[in-house]
């Protein structure tokens, strides 16, 4: 075989490859629904109007924690981070409708079944804020959201407006 036609047998496999077989969400799956929620290890919901902790990392910098509950999206493969089935989370945080969030809590991995339940969920994501000081924030609302869209192009969002405290353990 000529070198000409092995080239072109490897672009026609690569070509070949490269076309992903879209798949079809399964027709008995709910309507698609994400909970936003908060806990560092356990995911714990979050009620309108609650408070939430402002944590102030080893390094000095200040953060959130960030949980979701999902139904009716493909939740991937919580196995494997580098799976082209995982979905993609994004947390934002806003005071009076402008961004305080450092931009950087978008999280793309698949997700752990709830057990007993069609759901799945992420918990305890770090949603850094772009702040130098907590007490800037005490007592202060502000709208936490989170978006899930997953690789079916189904997405589902959820927001809180929220008190923030300091957290009590802070320096």
């Amino acid at each position: 075989m000529s070198a000409a036609c092995c080239a072109l047998l490897v672009a026609v496999a690569l070509a070949v490859g490269a076309c992903g077989v879209e798949r079809e969400p399964r027709p008995d799956a709910a309507p698609p629904a994400v909970t936003l929620g908060t806990g560092a290890r356990e995911f714990a919901p979050l009620a309108p109007d609650a408070e939430l902790l402002v944590i102030q990392g080893p390094q000095g910098g200040f953060h959130l924690l960030g949980s979701v509950r999902v139904v009716g999206l493909e939740p991937g493969d919580r196995d494997n981070l580098a799976s082209p089935d995982n979905p993609t989370t994004e947390f934002r945080v806003l005071r009076a409708g402008v961004r305080i969030d450092a931009r950087v809590a978008r999280y793309t991995q698949g997700l752990a079944p709830v057990a007993g339940t069609d759901q799945h969920e992420m918990v305890g994501r770090f949603v850094i804020l772009d702040i130098p000081d907590d007490a800037l924030l005490d007592g202060v609302e502000l709208r936490f959201e989170v978006e899930v869209a997953d690789t079916l192009g189904a997405h589902a969002s959820d927001s809180r407006m929220l008190l923030a405290r300091p957290h009590p353990q802070n320096p």
